[in-house]
């Protein structure tokens, strides 16, 4: 009896050792680091794993060469600052993709990641990098500026004239998601298309411990007058891809873009989603 006692203590101990293991790794993924030093030192191997690799960005981020221009574009230096004006752009770009080892990162993770490439970048941060303050950490040539762009600069689409909203990033949240619209720009043309189009960018990260499956078929934009618009299947050339269905896990999250045609430039008043199971989330785009 008492060995058997022991025995059942030894495997109830282990059990609840390997609990505290299990949860302890799943947490601090996605926990902020105390310090910018500490963020450095999670960061860099994330950045040289999945970034600065032979095929990726090249080994020293310098970007793969084709012709003239770059296949893919660098990691360092004025070409990468200018076309990325603050640390959420660099976000939106990485978070986009459909790389399973960056589907794997959590967001945090990413940060990490991004503050690493900062500090390459002869960037100083004076804290973590995070959700909270990304839109608003820049450097060198990055201008901070995105009130009315398109970033990285897109090939194809004809800007014009912002639009007038409030003042990026604009968010909301329940408690299951939450959306960020990081960019609004308006175009006159896109590609072969032509009239009046709203282009956004929109981060969305997962806010509970269960994951959702997001969707376009969700996503619509109100006029002045009431109705909702859809998202159109115009294909903007952009480092950051459409939106498209995409399921997501706690602690990770997901960007896309999307384009909505207009009847004038002016006629739009929020972006909704609604999966029709309780994620109903509204954001107010007008000031």
């Amino acid at each position: 009896m008492a060995r058997r006692l022991i025995s059942v203590i030894v495997v109830t101990l282990g059990f609840i050792l390997l609990t505290i293991s299990c949860t302890s790794t799943r947490n601090t993924s996605n926990e902020i680091p105390t310090s910018v030093e500490s963020q450095l030192a999670s960061g860099g191997p994330i950045y040289a794993q999945n970034c600065a690799t032979s095929a990726c960005h090249g080994t020293q981020g310098e970007g793969i060469k084709s012709g003239n221009g770059f296949k893919v574009w660098p990691l360092l230096g004025d070409e990468f600052q200018s076309r990325h004006p603050n640390a959420q752009i660099v976000f939106d770009v990485i978070r986009s993709g459909s790389e399973r080892n960056l589907l794997a990162l959590t967001d945090q993770q990413i940060y990490n990641a991004i503050a690493y490439e900062l500090n390459q970048n002869q960037i100083t941060l004076e804290s973590p990098l995070t959700a909270d303050n990304a839109h608003a950490t820049f450097g060198g040539k990055m201008s901070g500026g995105a009130q009315g762009g398109l970033f990285p600069p897109s090939d194809n689409a004809i800007l014009i004239d912002p639009p007038l909203t409030r003042d990026l990033p604009i968010a909301a949240q329940n408690e299951r998601l939450r959306i960020q619209v990081d960019q609004i720009a308006h175009a006159s043309a896109i590609g072969k298309d032509k009239g009046t189009f709203l282009i956004l960018v929109l981060a969305f990260s997962d806010l509970d411990d269960q994951a959702i499956t997001l969707s376009p078929d969700h996503l619509k934009l109100s006029t002045l007058s009431g109705e909702l618009l859809q998202p159109q299947a115009i294909n903007v050339h952009s480092a950051i891809e459409k939106f498209h269905t995409r399921t997501i896990k706690p602690q990770h999250g997901t960007v896309g873009l999307v384009v909505f045609t207009l009847a004038t430039r002016e006629d739009f008043d929020q972006l909704i989603y609604d999966d029709g199971r309780g994620d109903r989330i509204a954001l107010a785009l007008k000031p």
